[in-house]
């Protein structure tokens, strides 16, 4: 790992200010580089895409900040549901109970590869479970899996002072559970139509366009005052591209291509307690882990 990120960084003339390395978590190598690119070679964003493509092969995760906001310190990590904290795809979960599965599955994998508009896709998706039982909800919401990592990850996350919360575009019978589940201080969601006691094909909420989950962000950090640069943000598809792109750090946790692509730090391993390493749990004037 060293001599891969040491490698790439020496090709391009990148000038290694300072390294940290600690082993946490059941052996987990972490390292930590202050670098300077005043003479670089390479523009920032395409340094960054190297060493992302290199460290596919020898390492779990990598993130890439600008030194400002990775001294602020993080105050706020908010996650996407679907792929992020549970297993499921909420919508293809409802589509199995509907027969409409095949359908559904394929416009969830377009929108979620930015192929198509997402709130075009979820009005699509949602009307094609009009007729649907009120009661086969809460059959899926018995099988929903949440990851084995996320429980703990969330009690390490609450002891480091943070303000934890779900933004999805999927729905509040699933989020409010889980956001019980793990303790979190905020859900932003969306609510699906029931008249008669089935689905109409309708849904409300403001869960929907590009900018929802960044401005369900802007809501939190207002509320514990705080500026976008001290709020991190996890997801893995299309849609939170938007809060991955404008926050201190955004991170692809087993991301979609489109989003491996252009977000700053990557997560390739089902352990999420990996994430404690990105944002900054190592104090750069020790050699030691802090405030875990």
């Amino acid at each position: 790992m060293v001599a891969m990120v040491s490698g790439v960084l020496s090709r391009f003339h990148v000038n290694i200010l300072k390294t940290r390395a600690s082993t946490i978590f059941n052996d987990l190598f972490i390292m930590i580089m202050v670098v300077d690119t005043a003479h670089s070679t390479i523009r920032n964003e395409d340094l960054i895409n190297i060493l992302k493509r290199s460290c596919d092969t020898v390492g779990l995760a990598l993130a890439v900040e600008r030194g400002e906001s990775y001294r602020c310190g993080k105050k706020v990590i908010v996650f996407d549901l679907d792929g992020t904290l549970i297993d499921q795809e909420i919508i293809e979960e409802l589509a199995k109970a509907a027969g409409v599965e095949s359908e559904v599955k394929k416009i969830t994998s377009m929108a979620m590869e930015g192929k198509i508009d997402f709130l075009q896709a979820l009005k699509e998706r949602v009307r094609l479970l009009k007729g649907l039982p009120e009661e086969r909800m809460e059959d899926v919401k018995d099988r929903i899996t949440i990851l084995p990592c996320v429980k703990d990850l969330m009690r390490r996350l609450k002891d480091l002072g943070f303000k934890i919360g779900i933004v999805t575009g999927g729905f509040d019978f699933v989020a409010n559970y889980v956001g019980e589940e793990i303790g979190a201080d905020y859900v932003f969601s969306n609510h699906l139509v029931v008249k008669d006691g089935v689905l109409t094909g309708e849904f409300t909420g403001e869960m929907v366009g590009a900018e929802a989950k960044l401005n369900a962000i802007k809501k939190i950090a207002q509320d514990v005052k705080v500026g976008l640069e001290s709020c991190v943000a996890v997801g893995d598809g299309a849609n939170d591209l938007f809060m991955i792109e404008r926050v201190g750090l955004g991170v692809g946790f087993k991301p979609k291509m489109v989003v491996k692509e252009r977000a700053p730090a990557l997560i390739n391993t089902e352990d999420l307690n990996v994430l404690l390493a990105l944002i900054g749990c190592i104090d750069l004037k020790k050699d030691v882990v802090s405030r875990i």
